[in-house]
């Protein structure tokens, strides 16, 4: 074995890849995705699909062969959840403290989640928890209204 090789790491597509496969996975509910709702979901070509297939399935992370339903190994379908979990952590914040409309938070989600870091993930996490339990959320809320509806409407402020 070359010692000199860097380890493999999942680049933003591939974990994208692997967080629509599961996404696909659970709305069929049948415990696997074709290849072309894969190329859908993603709006990407289907050798697109089938290289990262082949790269996901060298590294473990998927059951692929060529003309038949994807599957997640273990470790592709805790890869995958660890990608989703990001994200919803990441669209609540943005949905719930920052008050972004629905399909700004996820959009901004999907792309900020490659990026963040398990314990940054938790903070965000930890914060928006700790807004809402301790009823700071609403108070931060209307202030953020009351700064964001006056930069978008000046001739409305004072």
């Amino acid at each position: 074995m070359n010692t000199s090789e860097k380890p493999f790491v999942l680049t933003e597509s591939l974990e994208d890849y692997l967080e629509a496969i599961k996404e696909l996975i659970l709305d069929s509910g049948h415990g696997h995705a074709h290849t072309s709702s894969i190329a859908k979901r993603l709006n990407v070509r289907m050798p697109s699909v089938t290289n990262a297939m082949n790269v996901l399935r060298e590294h473990g992370y998927v059951e692929y062969v060529t003309n038949r339903p994807v599957t997640l190994t273990e470790k592709g379908d805790r890869e995958a959840e660890r990608v989703r979990r990001r994200h919803r952590v990441l669209k609540n914040f943005f949905q719930r403290v920052l008050l972004l409309p629905e399909q700004e938070a996820s959009d901004v989600a999907c792309r900020i989640e490659h990026v963040v870091n398990d314990d940054l993930q938790e903070r965000f996490a930890f914060l928006t928890a700790e807004l809402v339990d301790t009823g700071r959320l609403k108070g931060l809320q209307k202030r953020l209204s009351k700064q964001f509806d006056e930069e978008s409407n000046p001739e409305e402020s004072p």
